[in-house]
């Protein structure tokens, strides 16, 4: 019997990966959770929370290391960067209930994986009504560590790419 599970799941999971790589959007099943990915369309903070609630999933949240690398091992599966030099994807992180105090939106939790790109989160003032509440995931290949996968804040009106995320049961 687990060998006909095992079996099915990889039917599964080749019929995932081979529908995808076809599509404008990105969708797959990685490390216990499911991942979408929005590689052909950006959003602001707001509206990625909300198309991410409407397929029954949240933005994403990189909790700690092993997140982090899961993401990166999926993104790279998708063959974005092959062809993108560079990745601006919100996160739920944002300081939207109190400046300076980042949650994730997915969880409430407070972030205590703190991988922030240098001098980030800065809460850049954009002008007098606008400031950067919301995070994104950033790496740009030419940018060292300091944009390997790291965190940065944005204004959450900017329009990024986005992840979203199926929580563990």
């Amino acid at each position: 019997m687990v060998k006909l599970q095992t079996a099915f799941l990889l039917l599964v999971l080749t019929v995932l990966e081979l529908s995808a790589q076809g599509s404008d959007t990105t969708f797959g099943i990685f490390r216990q959770k499911e991942y979408y990915f929005s590689n052909s369309f950006k959003l602001n903070w707001f509206k990625a929370v909300e198309y991410c609630r409407a397929r029954g999933m949240f933005l994403l949240s990189v909790r700690n290391p092993e997140e982090r690398e899961a993401i990166i091992e999926y993104l790279e599966g998708t063959g974005y960067l092959k062809t993108h030099k560079t990745l601006h994807a919100w996160i739920s992180a944002n300081d939207l209930g109190e400046e300076g105090e980042f949650h994730w939106a997915s969880t409430g939790e407070r972030m205590s994986y703190l991988n922030w790109s240098e001098t980030e989160p800065n809460d850049f003032k954009i002008d007098e009504c606008t400031r950067e509440d919301c995070a994104i995931l950033e790496y740009w290949s030419e940018g060292g560590a300091n944009y390997n996968y790291t965190f940065n804040d944005r204004s959450c009106m900017r329009e990024f790419l986005f992840f979203c995320e199926t929580l563990p049961a």
